[in-house]
């Protein structure tokens, strides 16, 4: 019988091997999440993004930021390349290479030397037991080395290096600039340096080491307990959902055709629960898989680095080593301290088939003799309603499917239950078995049309229909939403709940203009907030103006990350006012210093756009921004009296508006919402002003119903075209 892989070949093979290139390591560079990878695979992918910009590890995703895009700049994984030898020459040992003497001329290899770190022949073999200057050296046979495995190959450490300068071994680290000198280095470079002798100082490092690698050890037990919980509650759901099914066909299979289209609707729900429910446990399992696998690759890591590395080496890395241990430990701690899956298996489907509903249903099937409509059979076609404007007829038809005519008898009847009126239709011919009606609705909004045929609801009745209003009838409020102390910026998430700063608390209304919850300043010690923005998890960010900084909120309400102080460099911020999320970006309009800051939606910064200025691509107090579905970014120039469309790496398009009080002009801009349209808040005109995406002027409105409209940061537009504004202590509905 053939013998299988040797299990530490197998290892060791796998240790050697690039996961990039899946090739043995080529000059192994250590990254600083703790990884290795050959050095061009580095270079290969960092290419695929611009310049000073990070990529992902490919193991852990953890952002990766390349020195000078130069991969020679990262530290080297000595180690690897010792493994590499190492894994040769158990190869060897194995009969998977030639072996040869590597002490004499060529002779065929049978036996190691560990002392020579060589392969030897019979002669060699005689000549170490014959000379003294082989005394004591251990020798083991190729049988040996194949029980013995990596235990029998392994060899001294090597020595240290030498130093460039002195020619002296380098023995010595110096702790204040992180690097190993010479005896010489001391006097010349590091006089007064703290520093100590390698040997020395190493079993302290490797006690630090194992210390900080105990906190992340400990979270493992908890990270896969969440994983299983998860894993169990989706296997409890799917059971739920197949139990689901077998109940509703169960149940409906009494009501036989006449409800098909009843149990196809509760099926479909049933699924887009369970699989939204699953969709979203499959998000948090996928994250916590990863958060396991990076704090394993990581532990993995230290201890291979602990038992492999030469002191030098461990010395060396040990300042990243216990920044990356500390670093997991803190992202860690919170999601092993709660490992709840984010959804429960608590949904089912009840479906009750009383007498009265059977009677029903057989009462409506009917043989017709020929003059009469069957209700069952007629559908409504077109679709001029669905996209109706109020004030203007909606014209669909009914399709009786039939030859005949609606008898002298027959009437049909549409009723709006939004504006709970009805309406005695009258049905037009239009050809055979086809008749028109038409639908002039009064009032915006989602509409539910009621249509029977004499007296009997058709297939598919009530009908949704959308009434929106033209931007040019922004005239009146219809609802004001009051007791709100100093409403700002406001935006909708997913839900359709209305997410409102009020100077330094959040506010979440419904649809109604109910308070729902808050998320209040003594929570996080916010200062004077302005712009709210939510991401597609609806994960909430706002700016605190007087803090200088950005927050990242769950919809909980708690603190997720914060970005941002005082100043006018790199990663500092001042006054910020507006914010937008859109795809993984954010954009800060930086209103002090004349810029808009772009950041991942992780708050890591990723670069400015524009400066002090008049020109296209310059600022001077951005107050707002938002950015359309076709990724154009909006941004308010309040001083410049204008709002500049950018692309979203920041190249100007075109500006909308230009100073003045006349139609199509403004004055002092400081707030911008955008979705068919461009809606404009001016604080100088106190009024808000609407544009199409080119720059056209549509029309203006708000001056003559909202009280103190100073600074109208706030405007948020719903899915039925309702325009929010904010007003002095309430938001005015139009």
């Amino acid at each position: 019988m053939a013998e299988g892989p040797d299990p530490v070949v197998a290892d060791l093979e796998q240790e050697v091997t690039c996961g990039i290139c899946h090739d043995r390591y080529q000059e192994p560079k250590l990254l600083p999440c703790c990884h290795y990878y050959c050095k061009q695979c580095i270079l290969t992918l960092s290419s695929r993004y611009r310049p000073n910009q990070p990529f992902p590890c490919p193991d852990c995703r953890e952002p990766t930021l390349l020195p000078d895009n130069n991969p020679d700049r990262l530290p080297t994984a000595f180690f690897i390349n010792r493994m590499k030898a190492l894994h040769s020459r158990m190869e060897k040992a194995h009969g998977k290479l030639e072996t040869t003497c590597e002490m004499c001329s060529g002779g065929k290899a049978t036996a190691f030397c560990r002392q020579c770190v060589n392969f030897i022949c019979e002669d060699c073999v005689k000549c170490h037991k014959r000379l003294k200057v082989f005394a004591g050296h251990a020798i083991s046979t190729l049988d040996d080395l194949k029980q013995g495995g990596v235990k029998e190959l392994t060899f001294e450490s090597p020595p240290p290096p030498k130093c460039e300068d002195h020619e002296e071994l380098k023995k010595i680290f110096c702790f204040d600039c992180n690097k190993l000198i010479c005896r010489d280095c001391i006097v010349i470079e590091h006089a007064g340096h703290n520093y100590e002798f390698v040997k020395k100082a190493s079993p302290a490092t490797r006690k630090k080491l194992t210390e900080h690698l105990s906190p992340l050890k400990n979270l493992l037990p908890d990270l896969s307990t969440a994983v299983n919980q998860v894993k169990g509650t989706k296997q409890k759901i799917q059971a739920q959902k197949e139990l689901t099914e077998r109940q509703v066909n169960a149940k409906f299979q009494e009501l036989h055709d006449i409800l098909d289209r009843c149990k196809v609707h509760v099926l479909r729900e049933s699924s887009a629960l369970a699989d939204s429910k699953m969709e979203k446990l499959t998000v948090q399992e996928k994250g916590l898989d990863l958060s396991l696998g990076t704090a394993q690759s990581l532990i993995d890591f230290v201890e291979r680095t602990l038992k492999n590395a030469s002191d030098e080496e461990l010395i060396t890395m040990q300042e990243q080593v216990v920044s990356r241990i500390d670093a997991e430990v803190v992202k860690r701690e919170k999601e092993a301290a709660n490992p709840d899956p984010v959804e429960k298996d608590d949904f089912g489907v009840q479906v009750f088939v009383c007498e009265d509903l059977k009677k029903l249903c057989e009462n409506n099937v009917f043989v017709y003799n020929g003059t009469k409509v069957d209700p069952t059979k007629c559908t409504v076609e077109g679709d001029g309603a669905k996209n109706a404007e109020i004030d203007k007829p909606a014209c669909f038809s009914i399709n009786t499917h039939q030859p005949q005519q609606f008898s002298s008898k027959t009437k049909s009847t549409l009723r709006s239950l939004v504006d709970d009126t009805s309406q005695q239709l009258q049905a037009v011919p239009v050809r055979g078995g086809v008749y028109s009606i038409e639908y002039t609705p009064k009032v915006r909004g989602r509409h539910h049309l009621l249509i029977s045929v004499d007296d009997q609801p058709i297939p598919g009745s009530p009908f949704s229909v959308f009434i929106k209003i033209p931007p040019t009838k922004l005239d009146k409020p219809v609802r004001v939403i009051r007791g709100i102390k100093n409403p700002r910026y406001m935006v909708f998430n997913s839900s359709e709940e209305l997410i409102l700063t009020d100077y330094s608390d959040i506010l979440v209304f419904d649809k109604k203009g109910k308070q729902i919850r808050s998320i209040s300043q003594s929570k996080h010690g916010f200062g004077s907030i302005y712009g709210v923005a939510v991401d597609k998890e609806d994960n909430i960010y706002v700016c605190d103006c007087t803090k200088h900084c950005v927050y990242k909120i769950n919809k909980r309400g708690d603190l997720l990350k914060r970005f941002g102080t005082k100043g006018s460099g790199p990663k500092e911020l001042n006054c910020p006012r507006g914010i937008a999320v859109a795809g993984d970006q954010v954009f800060v309009c930086d209103d002090q210093n004349h810029r808009v800051q772009v950041l991942t939606t992780e708050l890591e910064q990723v670069k400015q756009i524009g400066s002090y200025g008049t020109g296209n691509e310059h600022f001077n107090g951005p107050e707002d921004v938002a950015v359309d579905n076709k990724q154009m970014v909006y941004v308010t120039d309040y001083s410049n009296h204008r709002v500049q469309v950018l692309t979203m790496d920041g190249r100007f398009i075109r500006s909308i508006g230009k100073k003045g009080n006349g139609q199509g002009e403004l004055s002092s801009p400081c707030g911008v919402c955008v979705t068919g349209f461009v809606y404009v808040f001016e604080d100088g005109n106190k009024r808000v002003s609407v544009f199409t995406k080119d720059g056209q002027f549509v029309t203006s409105f708000g001056n003559a119903h909202i009280t103190n409209l100073y600074r109208v940061y706030g405007v948020a537009v719903d899915s039925d075209g309702f325009v929010y504004v904010r007003s002095h202590g309430s938001v005015v509905i139009f």
